[in-house]
């Protein structure tokens, strides 16, 4: 064994040219192994802040009634391990008499001000430390240019009053509403939040400290908890529910809620999703990573086996002595292989420190990219031991197999036959090439001269074609995702080019409406309120569609991914009364060719949409809709306003339907499957509104508008932003900040064109390692093989072989082994191509005019570039060297 070792120590010092050559392969292995597990290490991490920034660090929520009585007993549950806790509401009464005419705060201890988004948008100040230290809506310093940080405000605090009863401190506002003053209260504000609320509750919003001693216990407080374990959030939530006297809505569950995209990151789901088919999906990214991940490592391998075997190739003659004078296979193999591990100390850290350094470097161009459409923070590259060791182990198991399998190769060997190993080819019988007829002798022995060496060009080709799969397959996943997004987002986008909705808790002013309508620049407004509902019915009311596609309404209910729910034999049915405003009823009566008379005449007449999606047939690219109820025109319809069980409003009403269409007034609008529409003139939706609860009230007063600034739906960017620009203008007008909101094409196209730039730049850098890789594996193969070739190449000189026909040979050799992978790697890239255009669900004619035509033809051409410029250095070499000088190389 020690001669073993004197031999390998011996060979790495005389061999210094291939070492050189095997450690710059392994300098590029650990480089892009480090840079990609930084990449993946960093997006995590980033994807990570990102949501405890926008949601919290919380896991999950107590979202129904709790109460400071509580308190105590979550404190103390098992594996609770961090209570985050926001207490009752407090209402205190300013002397304004405009819209907002009161302060509203609740009190935060301090792990929820450490761990929720609220200390974020802090714009001035700091956090309240204490309960009379205030954290206000930006919205009153605007609207009073006179208060600073510091300032005290000394204001009458109680509860809001209508009706003689006390109303919900949140609640809307109310024309005759009065104010109880049960005591006073000194405010000190502190800082000033960036955060806007609607004017339909008369207050700014603020935020203050709590300290939960001080609660009482029926002061009702929210619940955010953090579980240790993390993984048993699903399971103990539910369970902590049940201890504290929660009960089940009507779909057997409770009210709670989940912080699921932060518990996604650590790869903890849902038990529901653990038992369907979107497990897949939600694994969808980890598996893309794990996927590129083998990829590279079987690129790495191709490549750094051909070194390898390129150096075995060279020394079998000493590996054949040492195995006649008695080493075992296994010290062989671990000749070649610790040759391998001692030539990787030096790359492995700088390849460690050089994968970090474009990992920065990538995430600082990003960054310089208009921060990729998101407000947050700059991405700030990771690269920590979660990166490390991932890119250490794969890089040792990428040496050990490519070591390995020339290792294993030359140990099976018989002295003599390893000795006689050069001699191999000699007498083989090679396949005739169809270079040889198009180029007669110079074209036989270059394919003579590939077909000879193809074990050793094969792993070259493999690797390169592997890399080109690589570039390929990432540029086919954008350009599918992007033509898709061209086809069906461009259908969306042609039905609205700007959209804003108003929300002050009145209805909505006519003045307004109108004037937004007469903005120049807009072609069609639909414009409309909506109001939540259900209607009960019996399974003979379900239409023959449901009961032959659908499997009726007990299957729909026994799936639960529904709202319609069974109960005493009836189905309720989730419905929405949409109100169109009086021009955009009249203008969707006239594209339906129905008269609307009857309908502003008629208060309980409405326009029946009953149709719904199947989801067992519809895709995205096809939509299929079925029949929801059995009904005829002027069938009365009864509704209730008390869509869900814990809607407290039971107004009852009936409509009588009209025409049944099968349009609604705009593709934009887009409701739940198995949901009855009715559409009627926006006044009459107002007025059942009124009769009904609260919450009723004040949804069926807010507005939305779907502008179109075209009447064919095409897309103009510049006329667009224009529009919108006015649009926003005229609402400022007659509402103030936060009770409405404008948001149009040109603004999502540039946040598109943000995030698809940084993704561009991600793939670029990622394409141009994978293509340097391949290249260099090329350029490292057709040199060691030009080099082991140069008794040949003597021969054929001295048999007369002139220097134009050498070139010759080399360049039909070249452009034979350049072509080779692009043409091998064709029916790999057309089903790589084919599976993304059917997850997409676009065809082949619809993607082509996104097809990366000039990147595939750039990277072919230099490949071309590549293999020719290697045969013409080591073409240059072999014409300057002497036959004899080469015999003599040779044979040392």
């Amino acid at each position: 064994m020690k001669i073993v070792r004197e031999y390998v120590w011996d060979t790495l010092r005389q061999n210094k040219r291939t070492s050189i050559a095997i450690m710059a392969a392994l300098y590029l292995m650990t480089a892009m192994m480090s840079c990609f597990c930084g990449f993946v290490y960093t997006m995590w991490t980033d994807s990570l802040a990102l949501t405890k920034l926008e949601n919290g660090d919380w896991h999950g929520e107590l979202f129904d009634t709790t109460y400071g009585r509580d308190l105590e007993q979550i404190d103390n549950y098992a594996s609770v391990s961090a209570v985050l806790v926001k207490g009752p509401w407090e209402v205190a009464q300013l002397g304004d008499r405009g819209r907002r005419n009161y302060i509203i705060s609740r009190g935060a201890n301090k792990e929820y001000w450490e761990s929720m988004p609220e200390k974020n948008i802090l714009l001035e100040g700091r956090i309240p430390r204490k309960d009379n230290e205030l954290a206000l809506s930006k919205q009153y310093f605007d609207d009073h240019p006179e208060a600073n940080l510091g300032d005290t405000l000394t204001l009458p605090v109680g509860q809001r009053m209508y009706e003689g009863k006390v109303c919900q401190e949140t609640a809307g506002y109310h024309e005759n509403e009065s104010f109880r003053q049960t005591g006073t209260k000194s405010y000190t504000l502190v800082g000033k939040l960036d955060a806007t609320t609607s004017s339909s509750v008369p207050a700014y919003t603020g935020l203050t400290y709590l300290d939960t001693k001080s609660l009482l216990p029926d002061d009702q407080i929210t619940v955010y908890l953090r579980f240790d374990p993390m993984r048993s959030t699903y399971r103990e939530l539910p369970l902590l529910a049940e201890s504290i006297g929660y009960e089940k809505d009507e779909y057997e569950s409770y009210s709670l809620k989940y912080n699921a995209k932060l518990l996604a990151h650590y790869a903890i789901l849902p038990p529901e999703l653990k038992e369907s088919s979107a497990l897949l999906e939600a694994f969808a990214v980890p598996l893309m990573f794990l996927v590129i991940a083998a990829l590279i490592v079987g690129v790495f391998v191709l490549m750094i086996h051909n070194a390898f075997a390129l150096s075995v190739s060279e020394k079998i003659t000493q590996l054949g002595t040492l195995s006649g004078i008695g080493a075992t296979p296994g010290q062989i193999m671990s000749a070649v292989t610790s040759e391998g591990f001692i030539l990787m100390l030096l790359p492995l850290p700088l390849g460690l420190v050089t994968g970090w350094v474009l990992n920065t470097g990538v995430f600082a161009l990003i960054n310089a990219t208009n921060n990729v459409g998101r407000s947050s923070p700059d991405i700030a590259a990771s690269f920590g031991i979660p990166s490390i060791l991932p890119a250490v182990l794969l890089s040792w198991i990428t040496v050990w197999l490519s070591a390995r399998i020339p290792a294993r190769k030359v140990a099976k060997m018989m002295p003599v036959e390893a000795l006689r190993q050069g001699d191999q080819i000699k007498g083989k019988r090679l396949r005739k090439s169809h270079i040889t007829s198009r180029f007669g002798i110079i074209g036989e022995l270059a394919a003579n001269a590939l077909a000879a060496r193809k074990r050793s060009y094969r792993t070259a080709t493999i690797s390169l074609c592997l890399s080109f799969l690589l570039l390929t397959g990432f540029l086919y996943i954008l350009t599918a995702q992007k033509a898709a997004q061209a086809v069906y987002q461009g259908k969306s986008d042609r039905s609205q080019h700007i959209t804003f909705t108003i929300s002050d808790g009145r209805p909505p002013e006519q003045e307004a409406l109108d004037a937004v309508k007469n903005i120049p620049g807009i072609a069609r407004a639909d414009i409309y309120n909506t109001l939540a509902c259900a209607t009960w019915v019996t399974e003979q009311e379900a239409s023959d569609d449901m009961e032959t596609y659908l499997g009726g309404f007990d299957k729909i209910v026994s799936e639960k991914k529904y709202s319609t729910i069974e109960r005493d034999g009836k189905y309720r049915i989730f419905s929405t009364l949409i109100g169109l405003e009086e021009d955009s009823f009249r203008d969707y009566c006239r594209r339906l060719q129905i008269d609307p008379a009857p309908y502003f005449a008629d208060a309980s007449r409405a326009l029946i949409y009953n149709r719904t999606e199947d989801p067992n047939v519809s895709t995205r690219k096809t939509s299929v809709y079925r029949d929801l109820l059995k009904l005829s025109e002027g069938q009365s319809i009864p509704f209730t306003e008390q869509a869900y069980d814990e809607d407290t409003g039971s107004y009852e009403f009936a409509l009588t339907a009209g025409a049944l269409v099968d349009e609604l007034p705009s593709p934009a609008m887009r409701f739940s499957r198995f949901t009855l529409i009715a559409v009627m003139p926006m006044e009459h939706v107002l007025k059942i509104g009124a009769s009904c609860g609260e919450k009723r009230q004040f949804s069926s007063s807010s507005v939305t508008g779907i502008l179109l600034t075209s009447e064919d739906g095409s897309v103009s960017y510049p006329r667009i932003q224009k529009a919108s620009e006015r649009t926003e203008a005229v609402l400022a007008k007659y509402y103030g900040s936060g009770d409405y909101v404008v948001s149009d094409l040109a603004m999502r196209k540039k946040m598109s064109e943000d995030s698809s730039l940084a993704m561009s730049i991600i793939v670029s850098c990622l394409t141009c390692l994978l293509a340097l890789i391949g290249l260099s594996n090329v350029w490292a193969s057709i040199s060691g093989n030009l080099r082991l070739r140069s008794r040949e190449f003597a021969m054929l000189k001295s048999a007369g072989l002139s220097p134009g026909q050498l070139w010759r040979l080399l360049y039909l050799e070249g452009i034979s082994l350049g072509l080779k992978p692009v043409l091998l790697s064709l029916p790999f890239q057309a089903a790589i191509l084919g599976t993304f255009l059917s997850i997409n669900e676009i065809s082949l004619s619809q993607y082509l005019p996104y097809a990366p035509v000039f990147a595939l033809l750039g990277y072919t051409l230099l490949i071309l570039a590549a293999v020719m410029g290697a045969y013409i250095a080591g073409g240059r070499k072999i014409q300057r060297e002497t036959i004899i000088t080469a015999v003599k190389n040779d044979t040392l």
